[in-house]
């Protein structure tokens, strides 16, 4: 790269300081700091390239100091991200194309991402990501697109989770790019063949341009995970780029090893315990994975100046009845202020150890 290019680090605050910058600035010289002399050419040419408000920017000149290309240090949006993403600059602003210095000129930007998925910048087949313990965050920039012949023209990420052995809960933040065109993200399983809403795991649809979504999914076991990308089917011939976070997060262990060995009876009055007195940690080391997913939500995020209201109506909880139903343990229970007042639950033993799988008000009466 130093073949053809000079790097620098120059922070915008150094050739024009405010106030609290130029007190700074005379801290450091009384430490033998050297300051940028303002008056050299290449010093003039920074500050009059430099974008207004932003801390440090990435510039391009030419041998005459003339400005070719600008990427201001908050603005590494798509297709910049990266290695890559920085390489295109740098193609573009050699390339007369002046990436940065046009803002008040409209963006093209399906055309600006078509040249970046031809140059290699961004890429829409073969991704993948793979997650353990010591990686368990990764980020795929890529582009996805709308079709006129075929309403499922996925862009596919696929995600290998199967070093998470307990499972956990996979969790993928997604933007989605400033071209015109909305997104939509479908999680599949690893198997999956066709790709289609109504098969998602789960879904986040139609995200607006340049917004942001989480999709969250919990797990049990190794598994092997499609992310499916598409644009609004309304709005075909499009293109448009997402960024996506992809990462799994631990949850409690499916049973502590306190219990190991105990009944379904021990379970179920743990379980009743753990509900009275809204301890939620409790609850959900004796879930299954699903079970987790659809009961776990409407505990954690009980505000805590409730918490205690809440748990006193909990605490007279009562034991309906329960029994053995071939294989399983299902017992109900009696929820003050619940509609209805009757809740079922269900166990059966995973690897030997009685978990609750679900949790369903009885509504029957």
């Amino acid at each position: 790269m130093n073949e053809s290019f000079i790097n620098a680090w120059v922070l915008n605050g150094e050739l024009e300081p405010s106030p609290r910058k130029k007190a700074s600035m005379a801290l450091l010289r009384e430490h033998d700091f050297k300051p940028l002399d303002k008056t050299i050419p290449l010093a003039q040419a920074i500050k009059n390239g430099w974008k207004e408000h932003s801390p440090a920017d990435s510039l391009v000149f030419s041998p005459d100091l003339e400005l070719m290309g600008r990427l201001p240090v908050n603005d590494r949006h798509a297709p910049y991200n990266g290695a890559k993403g920085y390489l295109l600059f740098l193609q573009e602003s050699l390339d007369g194309k002046h990436p940065g210095l046009r803002e008040d000129a409209p963006i093209h930007w399906d055309t600006l991402l078509e040249t970046a998925v031809e140059s290699g910048a961004m890429v829409d087949d073969g991704l993948r990501v793979t997650l353990t313990d010591e990686h368990s965050e990764q980020e795929v920039l890529s582009v996805f697109r709308t079709s006129e012949t075929d309403a499922h023209n996925y862009t596919v990420v696929e995600i290998d989770a199967t070093a998470f052995k307990e499972g956990g809960v996979l969790m993928i933040d997604v933007w989605v790019g400033e071209s015109e065109v909305s997104g939509s993200f479908d999680l599949f399983s690893g198997d999956a063949t066709e790709f289609a809403p109504a098969n998602a795991l789960v879904s986040a649809r139609n995200i607006p341009t340049n917004q942001r979504e989480v999709i969250k999914h919990s797990f049990d076991g190794s598994q092997f995970f499609k992310l499916g990308v598409i644009g609004n089917s309304s709005e075909n011939g499009k293109i448009n780029g997402f960024l996506a976070t992809i990462s799994v997060e631990p949850v409690p262990s499916k049973a502590p090893p306190t219990h190991l060995g105990q009944s379904a009876e021990d379970v179920m009055n743990t379980f009743v315990e753990a509900f009275r007195s809204l301890d939620a940690e409790t609850m959900l080391s004796i879930l299954t994975g699903d079970a987790r997913e659809t009961f776990g939500d409407d505990f954690e995020d009980v505000p805590a100046h409730l918490r205690t209201q809440i748990s006193q109506i909990l605490s007279h909880t009562e034991i309906l009845s329960s029994e053995y139903v071939g294989d399983e343990f299902h017992f109900r229970l009696k929820v003050p202020t619940g509609q209805p007042p009757e809740t079922s639950v269900k166990m059966r033993k995973v690897e030997d150890i009685w978990l609750i799988y679900d949790i369903m008000p009885n509504d029957s009466n």
